[in-house]
């Protein structure tokens, strides 16, 4: 571990001439090997995520960031990051594409709007994404040159290379470097402020304070989550007061040393003080310095002023502190409101894990995300860079030295706050909606690989070095051979990608992203008279990829569907999990019974005769969940992309589906 670089031995003034020379030249190789490394992962990322359909979210927030540099309007996707979907739109600007004010943007309903965005006002939906996917695979390059930064100040330029090797080829970050969501941009600001917070503390000076000013703006304008950040700040400050070294204070020719504790106190409130100032005077800026969203004698504010009811309902000790600043305008109205909405969107969420259901979430979500997603060989250097740590503590205790403990605990502390802090702001989060979620977290475990180094300078150097060769290349191989799908990477430890929508849906492995992939294996496969059905989990139109298929009922929206016949049913693993359905779970004999009877009352109207037409949501809902539960049961025939599941169904086995008895049946909800 280079935790510390102080020379212990003499040389000449010439030798040191020498050295410095060696040094910069060094270390101008290391920067443009870290420079090339992170171009490196933004082409990885771009060129994989251009085989890939919009995932979910990706319309709303890239048509939200396009209307807020158009309109100065902050109606659409309120709920996520006003940054990021800026950044991303920013491509945008000077070509200015079509963008129509229609009833959906009136009443401001963003998947409508975005809908007619991209394929219905005759823009060139594949471009617009691409320039939006491009914008934020640079702040993925951004984040690998940022855990280099921040690894090779702690442990060398060696432990830096190996954490950003590891970071460059990490499949999750890959999946998500080039996708439209705040997800990586978070990891990133989150890093950022970690880490330029924890500088500041130790030499206040005018380049810190603007670099943590900027990064902490960044955050908050990225995730509604950013408030976690204060817990960080609160430890890592806590940490220097209680130190007996004392702060510095550097502004251009003023230098100071404050030793004092209470002293340590004011400077660090002051500091902090001017901080937060700063990031609401941000997002003043980022909003147009507007507290409305739109002119308030807009059909929208009708809808909003419903959904503002329903996110202050329960009147809690947050959502009181909200509503005071919404009345008393203390920051912008939308602002306000995407916080609101995601603090109640994440009390009650339905969640899936390991063939459980629940409404709550499970406690044990992201631990066990965390051991399916992460791979194999970056755990293995993660426990070697602990062991590192441990064996370095443990002689310098014996050493007497146990000061270099606490020295070391606090240089660590932007790593191990990050992780301790956002850790238990997960396991308390009701929101299992992804592995996604975790990405803050995992600059600071690349990071924290870095320490593996410490082995490199021992007995067990040779061996050090080869074994943590063999796991950057497995890391690398893995990485290879799963391309371009990256975001259904699953550990051997869950069966690999293969079997990953068994342990974990949505944004962890279905996304929305494989209509590409489906289109491709249908060109490739000659089907008889037999029907083709898609029921498909995202946003993208299925027709714009050229796939022509019938729609199974998700919901309750179709008023008539014809009745179901043998063919190719191709599923969404997530809408086969049944997640976000009325008939969610496993088919109970609750689902079984109200089944039975809509059966019944459409026999009685006439509704199943044959060659004619069903009709009733519930029916739809109910004929389609039990068919989903016959399928749980059952291996498809293909695993497009590890997310689309294809069945081949006959009329017995479509009976059977539909009209036999339950594949599967849970007694009770």
């Amino acid at each position: 571990m280079t935790l510390d670089r102080t020379p212990s031995f003499a040389m000449n003034q010439q030798d040191i001439s020498r050295v410095a020379d060696r040094i910069v030249a060094k270390r101008a190789f290391v920067r443009v090997i870290a420079i090339l490394l992170a171009a490196l992962h933004a082409a990885l990322a771009i060129t994989g995520a251009i085989e890939k359909s919009p995932t979910f979210d990706e319309p709303t927030h890239l048509t939200a960031g396009y209307s807020y540099w158009l309109k100065n309007d902050y109606r659409l996707d309120p709920e996520n990051g006003n940054w990021p979907a800026r950044w991303a739109a920013l491509p945008l600007v000077p070509s200015r594409p079509i963008f129509l004010e229609n009833v959906a943007w009136k009443h401001a309903d963003v998947g409508q709007v975005s809908e007619r965005f991209l394929y219905h006002d005759g823009n060139n939906s594949d471009r617009i994404v691409l320039l939006g996917r491009s914008m934020m695979a640079v702040v993925g390059a951004g984040l690998c040159l940022l855990i280099f930064f921040c690894s090779n100040r702690l442990f060398g330029a060696i432990g830096g290379l190996i954490s950003e090797l590891l970071a460059v080829f990490d499949p999750n970050l890959l999946a998500h470097s080039a996708l439209i969501t705040a997800d990586v941009t978070a990891a990133f600001f989150f890093t950022a402020a970690t880490w330029s917070f924890f500088q500041l503390l130790q030499s206040l000076n005018k380049r810190w304070f603007v670099i943590t000013a900027l990064s902490w703006s960044g955050l908050f304008l990225t995730k509604m989550s950013a408030p976690a950040f204060f817990l960080v700040a609160v430890i890592l400050a806590t940490l220097p007061i209680l130190s007996r070294e004392p702060m510095t204070i550097r502004f251009t020719r003023f230098e100071r040393q404050i030793a004092a504790c209470w002293r340590k106190v004011v400077l660090i409130i002051g500091s902090t003080g001017a901080l937060v100032a700063i990031v609401v005077a941000a997002i003043w800026v980022s909003y147009g310095f507007r507290f409305s969203p739109f002119a308030q004698n807009e059909p929208a504010r009708q809808v909003w002023n419903v959904r503002w009811q329903a996110c202050l309902s329960d009147h809690t000790a947050l959502e009181n502190m909200v509503s005071f600043a919404r009345d008393h305008h203390l920051l912008p109205e939308a602002y306000l409101y995407g916080f609101a909405f995601t603090n109640k969107s994440a009390m009650y969420r339905p969640a899936f894990l390991d063939g459980e259901w629940s409404n709550t979430g499970f406690a044990l979500f992201f631990p066990r995300a965390f051991l399916y997603k992460t791979p194999i060989p970056l755990l293995l250097l993660l426990i070697t860079a602990v062991i590192a740590g441990s064996l370095r503590w443990r002689n310098a205790w014996k050493n007497g030295d146990r000061g270099a403990i606490g020295r070391d605990l606090q240089r660590l502390s932007p790593i191990w706050a990050l992780v301790l802090v956002y850790g238990i702001f997960s396991l308390t989060s009701h929101l299992n909606i992804g592995h996604r979620h975790l990405l803050p977290i995992y600059p600071a475990i690349f990071i924290a690989c870095g320490a593996c180094t410490y082995f490199f300078r021992a007995q067990l150097g040779r061996g050090a070095t080869i074994f943590a060769v063999a796991m950057m290349c497995w890391q690398i191989i893995e990485s290879s051979l799963l391309r371009p799908d990256y975001l259904t990477y699953f550990s051997q430890v869950a069966g690999g990608p293969k079997n990953g929508y068994k342990h974990l849906v949505d944004s962890s492995a279905d996304w929305g992203q494989d209509l590409p992939a489906l289109k491709s294996w249908l060109d490739h496969r000659t089907f008889s008279s037999t029907r083709l059905y898609l029921a498909y989990f995202g946003t993208a139109l299925p027709r714009w990829y050229g796939i022509e298929a019938t729609p199974l009922p998700l919901d309750s929206s179709a008023q008539k569907l014809s009745p179901l016949e043998p063919g190719t049913y191709c599923i969404s693993a997530t809408t086969l999990a049944q997640v976000y359905s009325f008939e969610h779970g496993k088919w109970t004999d609750q689902y079984e019974s109200a089944y039975r009877i809509a059966l019944v009352r459409a026999a009685h109207h006439g509704m199943v005769a044959n060659h004619s037409v069903i009709n009733g949501g519930s029916l739809q809902r109910l004929q389609f969940a039990r068919l989903c539960a016959y399928l749980r049961k059952r291996e498809p025939i293909a695993n497009i992309g590890n997310s689309i599941l294809v069945f081949q169904l006959n009329q017995r086995e479509l009976d059977q589906a539909l009209f036999g008895p339950p594949a599967e049946l849970a007694h009770g909800l």
